[in-house]
């Protein structure tokens, strides 16, 4: 008897649709065939649990491609069509048991707001009803009625700061091996709810970590065989913005129903308690100035490039340079002009140049006069995790300025920094610091948590949690910017139907 083949593969970004910087393939980390399969074994991600699973079951993995990028702006059309092609175009060749998608769920182009469905959509088209279609998705994701239509079992990362991405790929692997077995058939329960979590929002603090706990024990108890809470992006103006609980019974829908129904009631219930609030930046600020025991890692809540921001706002760097340049610091900012003006220059050269505020605009570009202490064309990098541990990234061009004990990271791209590893690919040690910023809200919070005290920052910008300042239409309604009446209701589909 051959070896079972799997499709997988695909496109993973998380897009904010206030960000006027269109995410471009030389955003993209791109693998494909045997190398990509290579690169993803052994590693904390959803493609290294589709491909470790199947190594263990002796079940082939095929990847036409897989393309993968920080959070943005909105992903270029040709972009997400130059990877739905090559999907199609393997799918359409045929050979294949099942598909099983390592995605994000939350990504948009300049003319689709739901790409993933598409792609799922279109994927069902080529392979029929018969192949089991999985996929794996971050909890941020938007999860659309299209999607579960095609779709034969979607899981989500059920922790946020998020450590089992390889777990999720393994659960949509098993999933669609044992629909193959004849051992699963899928009914889902779903329910929408029109609200958004605004930073209260970690599975392991309430109200999330009840709810859960109650979604874990049905899976345990075997009342039903697969259960996520989709927090949903809270920057996409699309419509059906907000939070997604999927249940799946195995054959049957009673048990899976009344979970879903019991976790939209939950999550609608304690709405208030998700919206949380954040020490400002002057008092972490003036803690590093009087002395801490560990460097603190700063969030820098209204620049989140984890949540699509462009990495550029000045609003820490300002606040820095008001202390003078005396506490060990390290800012990244986002400005490729400034990379090319300081690569050019050379390392050691002493510059003056001006940096970010191009695209964020809550605090203006910041003038500094140092020195070029690292520069290059790239730099690669493996996150040492736990978060992701083992995942291979790369950043683009780069420089280092020291303005006295102040470094400020340049680079030509946006980053996260969610691992300490970015840091140091460029040259960069964050234990010398005391103060570290990431651009991220709470996903650093676990790569840094040997390094330093972690907090975020209540900082302005377009990924602050104060939505009411951003232009949204499309979305709304949804709490907490409107009063919205609403009773959850429970949905069933199942396979085929």
């Amino acid at each position: 008897m051959a070896a079972r083949r799997i499709l997988a593969g695909g496109i993973a970004q998380e897009s904010h649709s206030f960000n006027p910087v269109l995410t471009t393939r030389e955003s993209f980390a791109v693998s494909e065939g045997d190398a990509a399969v290579a690169r993803a074994r052994g590693t904390n991600s959803t493609l290294g649990g589709i491909v470790d699973a199947a190594a263990a079951a002796g079940v082939e993995v095929v990847v036409p491609t897989l393309f993968r990028a920080q959070s943005g702006g909105p992903v270029a059309d040709a972009v997400f069509d130059e990877v739905r092609g090559r999907m199609l175009d393997a799918a359409r060749r045929g050979g294949f048991d099942a598909v099983v998608l390592p995605l994000h769920g939350g990504m948009l182009t300049p003319t689709l707001p739901d790409p993933e469905g598409a792609l799922i959509r279109d994927l069902r088209a080529a392979v029929g009803p018969s192949v089991p279609i999985t996929a794996a998705f971050d909890l941020h994701a938007h999860v659309t009625p299209e999607t579960l239509e095609h779709c034969d079992l979607l899981a989500a990362y059920l922790t946020n700061p998020h450590s089992d991405q390889g777990a999720t790929g393994r659960r949509a692997f098993a999933a669609a091996i044992a629909m193959l077995d004849g051992a699963l058939d899928p009914v889902l329960a779903w329910a929408h709810v029109p609200m958004l979590t605004l930073g209260n929002d970690r599975t392991d603090e309430e109200p999330l970590k009840g709810l859960h706990a109650r979604a874990a024990a049905a899976v345990a108890a075997g009342r039903v065989r697969d259960a996520s809470i989709f927090n949903a992006q809270q920057f996409l103006d699309v419509p059906g913005l907000g939070q997604v609980v999927l249940a799946y019974g195995d054959g049957r829908s009673a048990e899976a129903e009344a979970l879903a129904l019991d976790l939209a009631e939950g999550l609608w219930r304690q709405r208030a308690k998700l919206i949380g609030s954040y020490p400002s930046l002057d008092s972490c600020l003036a803690r590093a100035v009087a002395g801490t025991p560990r460097p603190l890692i700063l969030g820098d809540q209204g620049d989140r490039v984890a949540a699509g921001g462009p990495g550029d706002s000045t609003v820490v760097l300002h606040a820095l340079l008001a202390l003078g340049t005396d506490l060990p610091a390290a800012v990244p900012v986002t400005d490729a002009e400034a990379v090319e003006h300081c690569r050019s220059a050379g390392v050691g050269a002493t510059v003056t140049v001006t940096v970010g505020g191009r695209h964020s605009r809550v605090a203006p570009p910041a003038t500094l006069t140092g020195e070029v202490v690292a520069a290059g064309p790239g730099a690669s990098l493996t996150y040492q995790g736990p978060a992701e541990k083992g995942q291979r990234a790369a950043v683009g061009p780069y420089a280092v300025l020291r303005a006295g004990a102040l470094r400020v990271v340049l680079t030509a791209l946006p980053y996260a920094y969610i691992d300490p590893e970015y840091f140091r690919a460029m040259g960069v040690e964050p234990r010398e610091q005391r103060v570290v910023v990431t651009r991220s809200g709470y996903h650093f919070t676990l790569n840094y948590a040997a390094i330093g005290e972690c907090i975020t920052v209540d900082t302005p910008g377009m990924t602050s949690y104060r939505v009411a300042e951003l232009p949204f239409t499309v979305a709304r309604p949804f709490y907490p910017l409107d009063d919205v009446a609403f009773a959850p209701e429970v949905r069933v589909r199942r396979r085929g139907g």
